[in-house]
Formats: structure tokens, sequence, C-alpha cells
């Protein structure tokens, strides 16, 4: 385990505090109390799942956009949209949204994201456990002899580039 300065777990402990501090609320078109169309809001508690993971992942993709860097996302499509999530890593394949090259580096259990309109075969990786001792190896679909026409996600499903779970389940009695 990474041992951390006593500065950084203080640091860390105070933007806990001040996010605990921050108070969101969020509008929403519908149909009021008096019967009319209109805006009401939504303290962010009750908000949807999806809504919260959006709200928080927002301003870090704009602030990226915006600067250049990198943002790091885990399991980026957990409770958001499938069309969501299309859409936020388009925009970081797009110079008009991206003009200063961020990247966004993400995991997913989403095999639809194995999709070469949306991304290249150099930025799709997997992650390969080794049975023996747990320790994972990184590889890129560029490791394998592809055509640009191949299905990318067909294949991975068929197990022709590995990284597909060690399915040993047994019966429950």
């Amino acid at each position: 385990f990474i041992s951390l300065p006593a500065e950084v777990g203080e640091f860390l402990l105070y933007i806990m505090l001040k996010m605990s501090q921050v108070k969101a609320q969020s509008k929403h078109k519908g149909i009021l109390e008096n019967g009319e169309a209109g805006l009401f809001k939504l303290e962010l508690e009750d908000e949807s799942d999806g809504t919260r993971k959006l709200m928080s992942l927002a301003p870090a993709i704009e602030s990226v956009l915006k600067r250049g860097g990198v943002l790091l996302v885990d399991e980026i499509e957990r409770e958001l949209h499938p069309m969501l999530v299309n859409f936020i890593v388009a925009k970081f394949q797009s110079k008009n949204s991206n003009p200063n090259g961020a990247q966004i580096i993400f995991t997913t259990h989403n095999t639809e994201l194995m999709n070469l309109e949306l991304l290249r075969k150099d930025q799709i990786y997997f992650a390969d456990k080794n049975r023996n001792d747990g320790s994972s190896e990184l590889y890129s679909v560029t490791d394998f002899m592809t055509k640009t026409a191949d299905n990318i996600r067909k294949g991975y499903l068929a197990g022709k580039y590995g990284a597909i779970p060690d399915l040993e389940i047994e019966e429950v009695e």
C-alpha cells in the first residue's frame, strides 16, 4: 500500500469537508402544483444515480476539455445511459470540442464501446488476468492482426482477444 504524506491526508480531508458543504440543485421542466408547465428544483440527493454521476463528472469533463489533460473514469458506463457514454467519449474524439487534445482513459464492461466508428484500434485495450498469480496484463487491439472492417466487439465476445472472464461457476444447492 502507498503511504501518503500527512499534508496530503489533511488536504484530502479539507476537500471532503468543503465538498460536504456544497449544495447542488437541478431544475427540471414539468407540471407544477398549480397545473401549469414550469421549472421545478430538485436537491441532488433526490436525483437518480445516473444524474448524480453525470453532475459529478460534468465539471471534470468540461475542465479537461477546455484546458487539456487526462481524465480517468472507472466503469464509465455505470449508472449512465449508453447514448450518454457514447456522447462523452465522442466529445474527446472531436477536435471542435477538444481543441487541446485532452484524453479520457476509462474502464468499461460495455462491449458496445468497442466500436471503430467511435474509437480507433490503438485506443482499445484489454486487461487479462493471469489465472496463476492474479496479475493483469494490458494489451491493445493493435497487437492482433485486425482489419479496419473487423467487428472488434464480436471478436472479443468470441474470445479472439482474450481478456474474458474465467467462468467456473459451481451449481448452488
